[in-house]
């Protein structure tokens, strides 16, 4: 599969498949398992990943307000 970005997008691969995975795992398209597998990481870390995403989002909820 080829994701085509625009010109001066700065994301490195790991980081496309890491949201795309995350992505398939919120929505219930990927069992946690398959989502990790597809970002290339191990489980544990894959959960550590997703911690660091929700820090990161509630984080920026909470600044916005």
């Amino acid at each position: 599969m080829n994701i085509n970005l625009p010109d001066g997008v700065k994301i490195s691969e790991k980081d496309v498949l890491t949201a795309v995975a995350t992505r398939l795992y919120d929505t219930g398209k990927l069992s946690i398992e398959q989502a990790a597998n597809m970002a290339g990481y191990n489980l544990s870390a894959f959960i550590e990943e997703l911690t660091a995403q929700s820090l990161k989002e509630n984080s920026a909820v909470m600044y916005h307000y």
